[in-house]
């Protein structure tokens, strides 16, 4: 998603080439059969108390397969478009670039 010549938020020109937002993503901690987890917008407050702008928010799958069993992973995540410049810096909270899950998908939340 790279986007030349555009106007970054912080009034800058953006540099050709250089994404000005990425996806990042982490595990809800949610179970088949019982749900649990966090909520989406738990995760994003995480985001937002650690100084990150978060641009938008969904939820979604990791898109790998899991056996059905009771109180194993379901492979939910939150997904999150966040500055470019800012996704390092999530990288401590567990956070990690979505292009390291190539068929993710975006679900509904529960």
């Amino acid at each position: 998603m790279a986007i030349v010549g555009a106007t970054a938020a912080c009034g800058g020109v953006q540099a050709a080439g250089s994404p000005a937002s990425v996806k990042i993503y982490k595990y809800m901690g949610s179970k088949q059969c019982n749900g649990g987890g966090q909520k989406l917008a738990v995760i994003k407050r995480q985001l937002i108390e650690s100084g990150i702008t978060v641009l938008a928010a969904s939820c979604g799958v990791d898109g790998n397969i899991y056996p059905a069993v009771c109180g194993a992973a379901d492979g939910r995540i939150g997904i999150f478009e966040v500055p470019a410049s800012k996704a390092q810096s999530a990288l401590p909270d567990g956070f990690l670039p979505l292009a390291r899950l190539p068929d993710a998908q975006i679900v509904p939340c529960n």
